[in-house]
């Protein structure tokens, strides 16, 4: 009974020092918890970042990922800016697929049967796009 009490008592002072020191706990995405037991029957959030309302509010787009856990009982937190746009993902293609001799008339004709109006940049954005979409599902096709 004291372990719990002793328990409270400090969850208690921890968090009054977070009221004290005027810190806030960043949004937290993915996961809900950060530390599990290794059979998973106990997890909690222990693992937090705490940043003061004056860095807030000068970098407030920010958020805490959760990934998954490997090696620890802990799982890695990831401060990211989410408001970055980073643009289109790149085209990938697995080297297998370049080896079959009808890769690139495949590609030329579904490149070609793609129409897009606007400038040429945006076009070719867009015909990527259209590509890598349609192009894993089809390229299965192809193989099988």
């Amino acid at each position: 009974m004291n372990t719990i009490v002793d328990y409270n008592r400090k969850i208690r002072g921890f968090n009054a020092f977070i009221g004290k020191t005027e810190l806030e706990d960043i949004l937290l995405v993915g996961r809900k918890f950060t530390w599990y037991k290794p059979n998973g029957s106990i997890k909690s959030r222990i693992d937090r970042v705490l940043v003061s309302r004056k860095w807030l509010e000068k970098w407030s787009d920010r958020k805490q990922f959760v990934l998954s856990r490997s090696v620890s009982d802990h799982c890695t937190l990831v401060l990211k800016d989410t408001s970055v746009d980073w643009a289109p993902k790149l085209f990938r293609c697995l080297d297998i697929w370049q080896r079959d001799g009808r890769f690139k008339d495949f590609i030329r004709n579904k490149w070609n049967n793609y129409e897009v109006q606007c400038s040429r940049v945006f076009i070719f954005k867009e015909n990527l796009k259209k590509l890598k979409s349609g192009t894993n599902k089809s390229l299965e096709m192809l193989i099988s």
